[in-house]
């Protein structure tokens, strides 16, 4: 479930992806074992269909007795290395939610009022509290707890954009 308990078996760049912001970037992993054992590695981004593949040799050093080892501990370790990956994907959906809600803050906090803006820093501040703790649950708890108090502000802001996108149109221009 985690890269860091992966064994590496061979590495490759994946090049000419342009920049993105964190997590918008979409890689498809393709794997492939011919009869002969050898592992075929292809990695595309969606996007831009932009491809790079390696092929893999088979056993890599490993002996029987030590692939029989690593997928017993697989098994066994299964559970939580779930738990681990979960907590793991929370807190990365916590820190981008905390870091599009303070850059929507720096651009519009004039939006909202005193009671509004101190809501969501409350639950900007608790988002990041439970960030630093080990239960993936109550992260997802936090940032929809962040989600519910900055709605209201999402509404505002898209309503704002629109006026600024319109404003000075007639409805003729609009169309085309």
């Amino acid at each position: 479930e985690l890269v860091n308990d992966c064994r590496s078996l061979a590495s490759f760049t994946l090049r000419g992806i342009p920049p993105m912001v964190a997590g918008a970037a979409h890689i498809r992993v393709t794997y492939q074992v011919d009869a002969d054992g050898l592992l075929s590695v292809t990695a595309m981004e969606k996007s831009t269909g932009v491809q790079s593949s390696i092929q893999v040799k088979p056993s890599y050093g490993l002996t029987d007795d030590e692939i029989t080892k690593m997928l017993k501990a697989s098994m066994e370790n299964a559970k939580e290395d779930i738990q681990a990956r979960l907590l793991a994907e929370q807190r990365i959906d916590a820190q981008r939610a905390i870091e599009s809600v303070r850059s929507a803050l720096v651009n519009d906090q004039d939006l909202l009022n005193d009671e509004e803006l101190s809501a969501v820093k409350n639950a900007l501040v608790l988002l990041e509290q439970l960030q630093q703790q080990e239960d993936s649950l109550a992260i997802k708890q936090g940032i929809k707890t962040l989600d519910a108090a900055t709605q209201e502000f999402a509404a505002r802001r898209m309503d704002k954009s629109i006026r600024f996108a319109l404003a000075g149109r007639n409805i003729d221009e609009i169309g085309k």
